[in-house]
């Protein structure tokens, strides 16, 4: 059907309003079954972030074997060292990633990470078990991630090379030079820095101009790695202190947006329009979190920012239908018309403009979930249940919300059509 011929068609939204009502009826009781799924099977039926868990960082410094071309190889390392550390027994801990990201450039590169700590449990002390036992496991696993150690060392008369599986940058040359000259001096061997260079045709490979004896050879291929070429530093804690006072705070911004545009729209409009859209309001809150919910999608800070994007993207869509309501119902030419017959025009006026701002944004939005990295994702998933929520609200719910008020007060005055004014006493005796 073309969009052109759904325009031309009649709009009832008013009147198939129970309907429309029964589908985000419909996700919220998913979404509390899955919750009390979640809950008997993962311990939570909500899947909070560190961000009111609370938690700890750690930095991995790797200066400038750090790339953007290798960044996703070394971030799928630092993961699967988090998900696999165990106990001495080889008891996984159970360790979580929160969020990782690249910071800094050259010298200074480096992953940073945050993780959650791991599920409390009676009789333990959490804190202290993370902090004597689990972060110092963690971190002299991820410094051994970073050891470089060449996957093969030849000898040939005078000369030694090592091929490692890795280029070998200026830095690390310089290490592996240090480290020679030191072995070289304490065995007495001779050996320059003129004779230690890398390969004009492999990056990987490393001469050393050296005659080395066969009782030397194991201590000198040793001498040719970097044992800590990278470092993991413990950084902050995050206390569920902190945590929860994000979360009151963030609940507080919530009302107190909801609080001014109630008072806003009742004041541009009428009580009834003020009502009517801040129901649609709850009803976007309500289903952003029943989705988030149902896929156990991580909830952080990200989330709070996706949440107050859609408030105001939502309350846009519907102060516009709100507005072309208002203009239909001053109108002479809809005098006569019913409340639901007006919110059904204006539905049908204003809906190209809704269809065409929700599509543009979901395209953009879209990219950024598809292409974005990892915790821009986490916001952009949201953000994308919220545009569709609001949509649906803007022209469902508040307009339906809007003529079930007007249709009442109709009844409750004899079902005399609803005006801008009331009849005068001349046109009532009339």
């Amino acid at each position: 059907m073309k969009l052109s011929n759904l325009l031309e068609r009649d709009f009832k939204i008013v009147e198939k309003r129970k309907i429309l009502y029964i589908v985000p009826a419909a996700i919220v009781v998913l979404a509390i079954i899955m919750g009390i799924i979640f809950q008997f099977t993962l311990g939570s039926a909500v899947n909070l972030g560190m961000d009111f868990t609370g938690g700890y960082t750690v930095e991995v410094e790797l200066s400038t074997k750090l790339t953007d071309d290798n960044y996703d190889s070394y971030a799928s390392q630092i993961e699967d060292i988090f998900e696999n550390l165990s106990d001495d027994d080889g008891n996984k801990y159970g360790l979580k990633v929160s969020s990782m990201q690249k910071q800094g450039s050259g010298e200074t590169a480096a992953i940073y990470v945050r993780y959650q700590s791991v599920k409390e449990e009676k009789g333990v002390d959490t804190q202290s078990l993370m902090e004597n036992e689990i972060n110092v496991k963690l971190i002299e696993e991820l410094n051994e991630l970073f050891k470089i150690t060449p996957s093969a060392v030849s000898y040939d008369g005078g000369k030694v090379t090592a091929t490692y599986l890795e280029v070998i940058s200026d830095p690390v040359l310089e290490d592996i030079k240090n480290n020679i000259l030191a072995f070289s001096a304490e065995n007495s061997l001779g050996i320059t820095e003129s004779d230690i260079t890398r390969s004009a045709d492999s990056a990987a490979v490393v001469t050393v101009n050296a005659q080395i004896a066969e009782e030397i050879k194991a201590a000198f291929a040793k001498a040719l790695d970097v044992p800590e070429y990278g470092r993991a530093e413990q950084g902050e804690m995050i206390s569920a202190t902190v945590s929860n006072e994000l979360l009151t705070n963030a609940i507080l911004a919530v009302a107190l947006a909801i609080v001014l545009m109630l008072v806003y729209i009742a004041f541009r409009f009428e009580v009834s329009s003020g009502v009517a859209a801040i129901i649609a309001l709850m009803h976007d809150i309500i289903i952003m979190f029943a989705f988030i919910v149902i896929f156990h999608i991580e909830i952080g800070s990200t989330f709070i920012a996706a949440l107050i994007t859609i408030l105001g993207y939502s309350i846009n869509n519907t102060i516009i239908i709100f507005d072309r309501i208002r203009e239909n119902h001053k109108s002479p030419l809809n005098k006569n018309l019913t409340a639901a017959q007006v919110a059904n025009r204006s539905v049908k006026e204003t809906l190209l403009r809704s269809i065409n701002t929700t599509i543009t944004t979901l395209i953009m939005i879209g990219m950024v979930a598809i292409i974005g990295v990892p915790s821009i994702r986490v916001f952009a998933l949201p953000i994308i249940i919220g545009l569709l929520a609001g949509t649906y609200s803007s022209i469902c719910i508040s307009p339906s919300i809007w003529a079930s008020w007007k249709g009442y007060l109709e009844k409750k005055h004899k079902k005399i059509p609803y005006t801008e004014k009331a009849p005068t006493e001349n046109t009532q005796s009339n």
